[in-house]
């Protein structure tokens, strides 16, 4: 299971959200045009205005536009503690905060929500001085966007090479880039981080040119190099946000329409990974343990599922809702975790050869040191903590955990549980010679099917 392997690997590193991105389609929401007013240092009686998106057929807008251009300064970038401004490194032009107000507001559209809930679950901050730490040990903060900066980049060859931003204080975790609807072609914004690479293109001629009226967006971590490449035509006219962590939650998976999931590095992956006919040939179930702590065994936390999926856990859960594949989360039953099922072995050393070997079977199937597990105990999240009470440990494992729920065949895990984010789902009371309790842990998981290597070929095909 080589490529399960990769697929496992990929999801656990903070390679598969390290950068998002979306777009506002304004002709079809209640977005209102963007009103941006500054100061020019040439029109001293009045304040200039440009709304977007930008008319270009209509000539006091074009000549607003060029005036903003006029009006901004060359953009320096940060280099050995120095700001430096090179033209052979970055050709670009900037407005300060304090000499612009604009009416965008990324927290009104769901953008900041967005990126809270995708981005800073897997932002470590332990290495901070513990005053400084925000969030509790699941991981529940928030994001605080704060406007640094208009840029601008114009044809001919604006650019900005390849580079790393400096956070501008410990809290400081990423940026947002958003991009103003004016025509332009080429500018280009390429992230990269760990032999990963994502490109939005927000040019007139990209992926979005009927969307040339849209608003578009990207957020990443500070430590992603990025660069943006040539404008050949028009003007790139962006806002740029520095990214804080302070408190916050969120309630997003599935349900994110700021965000475009095809921006996602996991949605590639997972798609090319469907593409190879060895990859399930047979079809079946895949199993992913979720990442994060959920308290999936409450009547609240499982009503919250899948909606506060977080990090890695809501990506997946988005990518293969996008890629038409059917996905839940389920609480697993944790056989191998059972406090009873040890006693049993250990205390009952007399009962007979047969139900040894049986339990013996049961707890080595259910160990997940495989990744095709023959039986897999799901529950549903509707269901809360399960009580159940029969004659005594003599009772085999499969008649006590009918209680508990279906049991799903052949499930190709991509791995295992951590220990860190079991519930108690099971509870099972004893009689006999004497009175016991028995309790069992749970995991939340999401389960996929997957059809097999014809099927997906046939789709694919469509």
């Amino acid at each position: 299971m080589v490529i399960s392997d990769e697929l496992r690997e990929f999801i656990h590193s903070r390679s598969s959200t390290f950068a998002c991105g979306g777009s506002i389609p304004t002709s079809v929401t209640n977005t209102h045009p963007v009103i941006l007013r500054w100061d020019s240092p040439n029109n001293a009686n009045d304040i200039s205005k440009l709304e977007f998106p930008i008319k270009h057929d209509h000539e006091p807008t074009l000549k607003s536009l060029l005036s903003l251009a006029q009006d901004c300064q060359p953009a320096s970038f940060g280099y050995k503690g120095n700001n430096v401004i090179d033209e052979s490194y970055r050709k670009a032009t900037k407005m300060d905060r304090s000499d612009f107000s604009v009416d965008f507001c990324p927290y009104e559209l769901g953008i900041v929500d967005t990126i809270a809930q995708l981005l800073l679950p897997n932002y470590d901050d332990s290495t901070l001085d513990p005053k400084n730490r925000i969030g509790t040990k699941h991981g529940t903060k928030g994001v605080k966007a704060e406007l640094y900066k208009l840029n601008i980049y114009e044809a001919p060859s604006g650019f900005f090479k390849a580079h790393v931003d400096t956070p501008r204080s410990d809290h400081q975790f990423g940026s947002l880039v958003v991009s103003l609807p004016c025509q332009h072609e080429g500018g280009q914004l390429i992230v990269r981080h760990a032999e990963h690479s994502v490109t939005f293109d927000w040019g007139s001629s990209g992926p979005n040119k009927l969307s040339k009226d849209d608003i578009q967006w990207a957020a990443f971590y500070s430590d992603c190099e990025h660069e943006v490449l040539e404008v050949t035509s028009g003007h790139r006219i962006t806002l740029t946000y520095n990214l804080y962590y302070v408190s916050g939650v969120g309630d997003l998976a599935g349900h994110a329409p700021a965000m475009e999931v095809k921006s996602l590095p996991l949605y590639q992956k997972l798609k090319s990974m469907l593409e190879e006919p060895d990859f399930m040939r047979g079809g079946g179930t895949l199993g992913i343990y979720c990442q994060h702590a959920y308290a999936h065994s409450t009547v609240e936390g499982a009503a919250a599922l899948p909606g506060i999926l977080k990090g890695s856990d809501m990506a997946l859960y988005a990518v293969f809702l996008a890629l038409g594949l059917a996905v839940s989360v389920h609480p697993i039953l944790a056989h191998r975790d059972s406090y009873g099922f040890h006693k049993y072995m250990e205390w009952y050393e007399e009962i007979s050869a047969m139900n040894r070997e049986h339990m013996a079977y049961e707890k080595r199937i259910l160990e997940c040191g495989d990744s095709l597990l023959k039986h897999t105990y799901v529950g549903n999240l509707d269901d809360t903590i399960k009580l159940t009470a029969v004659g005594g440990y003599e009772e085999p494992f499969p008649e006590i955990s009918k209680a508990w729920g279906g049991v799903l065949r052949d499930v190709t895990w991509v791995d295992t549980p951590n220990s860190s984010n079991k519930n108690v789902g099971f509870v099972h009371g004893t009689y006999g010679n004497e009175a016991g309790t028995d309790w069992m842990y749970t995991y939340a998981a999401l389960l996929v099917k997957i059809p097999d290597s014809y099927v997906r070929a046939a789709l694919a095909q469509e």
